[in-house]
């Protein structure tokens, strides 16, 4: 994604991308989930900064105001909680005693969340 830049950065430059990235995974942990693969790789670049790096971080800024008002709405007359079902299996060949599980929420009869492996 990004290249090695071999020049020093002016400090008070490094100290501001060092404070915006420590503020987005403030975020990313509290509430913005959706933005942990950006902020992993801004953070990645703390020792190698360009003025790009400082750009994809502004245009994340820009793409969480532009957001911010977005809400996944349940209307609440379903009345159900939360729900959440799982399963397990060891895979049929006997060669490789593989082992799948997966899960999945639901909340007001919608799914939030599923995983498999």
């Amino acid at each position: 994604m990004f290249k090695h830049n071999d020049k020093q950065c002016d400090s008070n430059f490094h100290q501001k991308y060092q404070q915006m990235v420590e503020f987005l995974m403030y975020l990313m942990i509290g509430s913005c989930s959706d933005i942990g693969f950006a902020i992993v790789k801004l953070a990645q670049q703390m020792g190698n900064l360009l003025n790009k790096h400082y750009s994809a971080e502004l245009h994340l800024c820009r793409y969480l105001l532009n957001t911010c008002k977005y809400w996944i709405v349940y209307d609440g007359l379903s009345n159900k909680s939360v729900v959440a079902h799982s399963d397990s299996d060891w895979v049929q060949d006997p060669e490789s005693c593989k082992f799948i599980t997966g899960y999945f929420t639901l909340m007001a009869c919608e799914v939030t969340f599923w995983m498999s492996c």
